[in-house]
């Protein structure tokens, strides 16, 4: 079965995530840096910065996929999420988003690198 995780991804974060995603970015000045050392008030969530301006980490501890099934294919609709909600504050750079691990995939948790490219 084909499936389209770019469409999948938009459908899942495209509406509030996004919202919430784009208000906290402005609270941050527009900084991916600022945005990703502050505390999001959630224990299931984290975002840290691996190389200021470059790299950086996200993740879950626990599959958050609203599908109800254990495909490991729904981590790529997560990453696909990311690569979404990302390249939606940043719209002019090149947004790379790397699968570290996820719980699908017998990882401990979910871990996603995000590199950020040249201004496109």
């Amino acid at each position: 079965m084909d499936i389209n995780y770019k469409k999948c991804a938009i459908n899942c974060v495209g509406g509030d995530t996004l919202k919430q995603y784009k208000k906290q970015f402005d609270e941050c000045n527009q900084d991916f840096d600022l945005l990703f050392s502050r505390d999001t008030g959630d224990k299931d969530f984290y975002r840290r910065i691996i190389e200021p301006g470059h790299i950086y980490e996200t993740g879950y501890p626990r599959c958050i996929c609203w599908q109800n099934d254990d495909s490991k294919d729904k981590c790529e609709c997560s990453r696909q999420a990311i690569i979404y909600l990302y390249s939606q504050l940043l719209p002019n750079s090149e947004i790379t988003v790397e699968t570290i691990q996820t719980v699908r995939m017998g990882g401990e948790s979910c871990r996603f690198r995000i590199i950020l490219g040249k201004q496109l």
